[in-house]
């Protein structure tokens, strides 16, 4: 009886590690699960006065919400304003399945168009997202 059940432990345990090793010869490393249910369709960033905060697209506008709450709150707004890979600011626009870019919010200067935001995000790493990523 012990022997038995040993031995379908045994069996079970293999099962388990033969499944493991399929997946990964099978499976590229950049396949590894999300465990966030929407980590591409936020970005997590830093404005130009160094508050944090969570932001997304939904009905063609920016949906914000900062980290402190006490001094900020929630809202939509047609622009963002973050601070690029270099620490630069910019302000973005959404227009149709891309960004319109204004350095400091500059928008008499010349504004660039841009198929994705380049920014960092809260602790200070490159980040980028599409349109599409942001979109809800």
């Amino acid at each position: 009886m012990q022997r038995s059940l040993l031995g379908l432990v045994a069996a079970f345990l293999v099962a388990i590690a033969a499944a493991q090793l399929a997946y990964r010869f099978t499976s590229d490393p950049g396949d590894e699960p999300v465990f966030d249910p929407w980590a591409q369709s936020k970005m997590e960033f830093v404005a130009w006065n160094g508050t944090r905060w969570t932001a997304w697209i939904y009905d063609d506008k920016f949906e914000k919400v900062p980290v402190d709450s006490g001094t900020w709150s929630r809202h939509a707004n047609a622009s963002i304003a973050f601070t690029d890979w270099n620490g630069e600011p910019w302000q973005a626009k959404i227009d149709g399945d891309n960004f319109l870019l204004a350095y400091q919010g500059n928008w008499q200067e010349t504004s660039d168009r841009s198929d994705a935001l380049r920014y960092r995000d809260w602790s200070g790493q490159n980040q980028i997202r599409t349109v599409a990523e942001l979109r809800r």
